[in-house]
């Protein structure tokens, strides 16, 4: 079997190794030829730095690095001066140490082209670079941009500092706008589109292909790219697993398949799959692999109410923000790939997006992490502790599951409860999640909306919750809205479930 370019993010490195390499190279052309100033935003982990890397060879003009690749035919094959900045090597830990660190970077580049930076002013480096290369080059200069937001994306949840450090970029971005007919092609890819428009206000021409349908597959891989680039790996790890390979593949798809921009092309993590076939085992390498802190400093900062993450409906402007304020915890959700676009509809010619969780990894890491937070618990023993949950109820064994429901909100510290009917159906989301129950939250029907909706192979569950209300409360809610018509021609059985909780109790009525 061929190696894995796991942590590998420099092409000639992996095509020099025989590595597996997928083939992104057939959108460069599209991508070179129809833009001059390009932008794009994917979560962590995706392969953008992969790809700058791809970039970089192909104006650099070595071609046969490309032998048999789908670029490699291209007709305008030429060699340019490139300026490759990757953010996130950068000290940003201070507006000075940013400074420092991207000032070293230029002046490194500059010292490798064998040119002068003139300027004694420390914003105007990267101008200053671009001039000297197109004067000595007597050509147009290509400016990538790895991770540009990340110096601003450490700092979630520090306001000045982010706010410091994006003045510093924008210093440095700002007097690149009077450089055009020096620039070939300028690239960016970050996280986030939250800053895009306040770093580069003098840069307006720039393209932002986040959500271009051309570029939804440019990161990430498709399902005939997993099994055509991966036929060996699969092949051996359905015999680890003692499986047919359509068995191994189902669950792969339901472990890290599902991200999304345009709901219709669905795409794995490259770091959860490389990371899969090192060793064969399935486990949450891309949540974990990240640390997740300020991501649930922000749920707790929301009560913890992720009741209505799933099946959230947004336009693609919902995702810009001009970074007059924080953005929406939705916002950060999606661009960090916490949340994804699982289907679209047009609303009076305005495009709509239906977001949720992309996978089980994510969703299952997620509501792992954040009923550890809230019950002051370790999230391994949290998952171990509820490994009976689902037996409970797919026996319907009531007693049972109640009892663990009792036990696992009893570790919750009395002070962190929250006197909202959202905080517990939200508790009881995460702890369904971690016992490996699929339960569908918010589901709309014509009289409301359903509280939980957990489907088994013979049975489904309808569940409304009530906060101090008793638990027929929310049996009669079930009636009287007839949510169960939804469900009536499905041919299995249907229970509805009625949930009340207090501080002190949690109580629940079948029918």
């Amino acid at each position: 079997m061929r190696n894995l370019p796991l942590g590998i993010q420099n092409l000639s490195e992996i095509i020099e190794g025989g590595m597996i390499y997928v083939d992104k190279t057939k959108h460069i052309p599209k991508l070179v030829d129809s833009s001059k100033y390009a932008f794009i935003s994917r979560p962590r982990r995706f392969g953008k730095s992969l790809f700058i890397s791809t970039l970089e060879e192909f104006f650099r003009g070595n071609r046969e690095l490309f032998r048999g690749l789908d670029v490699y035919d291209y007709p305008k094959w030429d060699s340019f001066p490139v300026i490759r900045i990757d953010f996130s090597t950068t000290d940003n830990s201070t507006a000075n140490l940013l400074q420092d660190s991207i000032s070293e970077r230029i002046l490194a580049l500059a010292n490798d082209y064998e040119v002068s930076i003139e300027t004694s002013i420390r914003s105007l480096y990267l101008s200053d670079l671009i001039e000297s290369l197109h004067k000595k080059y007597n050509k147009r200069v290509v400016i990538l941009i790895d991770e540009y937001d990340k110096p601003i994306t450490d700092h979630f949840t520090e306001p000045e500092k982010a706010d410091a450090n994006r003045d510093v970029l924008r210093n440095i971005y700002s007097p690149i706008k009077g450089l055009d007919s020096k620039i070939r092609f300028m690239f960016f890819t970050g996280v986030s589109k939250f800053a895009n428009l306040s770093l580069f206000s003098g840069l307006n021409q720039i393209s932002d292909i986040s959500f271009d349908s051309k570029f939804t597959s440019l990161f990430g891989y498709s399902q005939e790219e997993l099994e055509s680039c991966f036929a060996e790996h699969i092949e051996f790890s359905a015999a680890k697993f003692n499986v047919d390979k359509q068995l191994l593949l189902s669950e792969l798809k339901l472990w890290y398949n599902g991200y999304s921009w345009d709901g219709k092309n669905f795409l794995y993590n490259p770091f959860s799959i490389l990371s899969f076939f090192t060793d064969s085992s399935f486990r949450n390498f891309w949540f974990t692999s990240g640390s997740p802190n300020f991501l649930i400093k922000l749920i707790a900062l929301n009560n913890y109410d992720v009741s209505s993450l799933q099946n959230t409906l947004a336009i693609e402007t919902s995702f810009d923000s001009i970074g007059t304020g924080s953005p929406s915890l939705t916002n950060i959700l999606f661009q960090t790939g916490y949340l994804t676009v699982k289907s679209t509809y047009l609303d009076n010619f305005r495009e709509i997006f239906k977001l949720d969780f992309p996978n089980f990894e994510v969703k299952d890491s997620l509501y792992s992490y954040l009923f550890a937070d809230v019950s002051s618990s370790d999230s391994d023993l949290v998952t171990a502790n509820i490994s009976t949950l689902r037996n409970s109820l797919a026996n319907e064994d009531f007693v049972t599951f109640l009892n663990i429901l009792k036990s696992l909100f009893a570790q919750i510290p009395s002070h962190l409860h929250v006197p909202q009917e959202k905080f517990y159906h939200s508790l009881f989301i995460m702890v369904m999640y971690m016992s490996r129950i699929q339960m569908e939250s918010e589901v709309n029907t014509n009289a409301g909306r359903i509280d939980g909706v957990i489907e088994f192979s013979d049975k489904i569950y309808i569940i409304e919750f009530k906060y101090n209300l008793p638990p027929e409360d929310g049996l009669k809610q079930i009636k009287e809205k007839k949510y169960y018509e939804k469900y009536l021609s499905c041919g299995k059985r249907l229970l509805m479930i009625g949930v009340s909780f207090t501080k002190d109790e949690i109580t629940m009525v079948v029918e």
